[in-house]
């Protein structure tokens, strides 16, 4: 039955709101933390009905208007706070240092503290190798692992004591190169670690390493959280592998068996390479059948001229599994103004793929969007995966892209902010 409706019920309804909000850590060189809000409000109506037949009100398109703002900026130990990683089961956030020099830290917060609207209460700090460029869980949330660039090393923790945050080391890795990668401008003089991510099972640990040109794969003992070496992914010879993610579930191949699927991401060459996923029988390791590489760019755009500089960024799946969304680093794929894209009027690109269970993991480009500005370091979807929040390295700002669910495509920058200092990490809050 359709619904007759009144001018004066019309005008209640295209004034009624709905207020939301959600709160972001940004880590920059300034030396900070900052704490940002993002407020969604929610307008019942804007302007018309969404459609009207025969007199009779159908429905109304909602409208959003997105809020940025600055709750609250504080001081850490760290020299140069570089990556975040938030455990959202007991509300613990982790703060790595990219300091080159001296020492480095590695800190935790408690981020429930007045009402989750003040500065995350510092738990524990403990002094650890130089330039932490990732930090990544295992063992259910139990171990953590941190990637050291400069340090060329890994380090786990134990972080099973959730009451008092305190850090743990478990175990240190130092790796070593016989002779420098063949990369431009000494970017594999030596290994450098920058990504520690686990399997999807849990199994492995996966150490991404840029200057050895490898994954490197560890055992997890669960009761321990000692990691035990596995024989290593090989990467392409002077690309420079950065993240790497694997399919959401198994993907089936042509010949009838299901395997998860390795997206690693090169910084060096721009690229993203495909890997089917064998699981070694025993914890033995892991196997990794090259599929296929591809542009992180989008198809056409030629790789920028970079000297060694690294181009593919943050690399994410969606939430539904159904994407892969990169940010790419001095392409400068649009232009604009100095207000849209400070501080230059340019912007680097998100590319996002579609990811082909159908095809066994084949990737398919469906668009680039405006990063916000120029250097997309680092971004972090939300939980719903219609947001990103964009950490805008040389732009000194946040930005907020949205997303449609439906059809995996960014629709438009609806907030943004400035914040003090390079942007190395930004993270959710939900």
């Amino acid at each position: 039955m359709k619904l007759s409706i009144s001018a004066i019920t019309l005008s209640f309804l295209f004034f009624t709101t709905t207020v939301q909000g959600v709160l972001l850590y940004v880590a920059s060189w300034s030396g900070n933390i900052t704490v940002l809000s993002l407020t969604y409000e929610y307008f019942a109506s804007t302007g018309s009905p969404a459609f009207v037949e025969d007199g009779y009100f159908a429905g109304f398109a909602p409208q959003k208007k997105y809020q940025l703002s600055m709750v609250d900026t504080f001081a850490t130990p760290a020299q140069l706070p570089a990556w975040l990683t938030l455990n959202k089961h007991n509300d613990i956030l982790y703060l790595v240092d990219g300091v080159t020099t001296g020492n480095g830290t590695l800190t935790a917060y408690r981020t429930s503290s007045h009402n989750g609207t003040g500065p995350p209460v510092q738990l524990d700090s403990v002094e650890c190798l130089l330039d932490g460029a990732y930090a990544g869980f295992y063992a259910n949330g139990r171990g953590l692992a941190v990637a050291h660039y400069t340090s060329s090393a890994l380090q786990t923790y134990d972080v099973s004591d959730t009451v008092t945050g305190k850090l743990k080391p478990v175990q240190t890795f130092t790796y070593t190169m016989d002779q420098p990668g063949p990369a431009p401008s000494g970017r594999q003089t030596a290994p450098h670690i920058h990504e520690a991510r686990t399997d999807p099972l849990g199994q492995y640990m996966l150490a991404v390493d840029l200057g050895a040109d490898k994954v490197r794969v560890y055992a997890i003992d669960d009761e321990t959280l000692r990691l035990d070496e596995r024989s290593a992914l090989n990467a392409t010879a002077g690309s420079g592998p950065r993240h790497g993610v694997f399919t959401a579930e198994p993907v089936r191949f042509p010949d009838g068996n299901a395997s998860y699927v390795y997206y690693l991401a090169a910084e060096i060459a721009g690229t993203i390479t495909a890997y089917r996923v064998h699981y070694l029988p025993k914890r033995g390791g892991l196997r990794f059948d090259y599929l296929h590489t591809y542009s992180s760019l989008e198809p056409g755009v030629p790789k920028p001229a970079t000297g060694g500089k690294g181009v593919t960024a943050e690399l994410r799946l969606s939430p539904d599994g159904d994407f892969l969304i990169v940010s790419n680093r001095r392409d400068a794929r649009f232009n604009g103004t100095a207000t849209q894209y400070p501080p230059n009027g340019t912007s680097d690109s998100i590319s996002t793929f579609r990811v082909r269970s159908d095809l066994a993991g084949r990737l398919d480009f469906v668009q680039a969007v405006p990063a916000g500005g120029s250097l997309a370091r680092t971004y972090d979807l939300n939980r719903a995966g219609n947001l990103a929040a964009v950490g805008v390295q040389d732009g000194f700002r946040v930005a907020i892209l949205e997303r449609d669910l439906g059809s995996g495509l960014f629709k438009e920058q609806v907030a943004e902010i400035d914040v003090p200092g390079q942007i190395w990490g930004v993270v959710w809050n939900e």
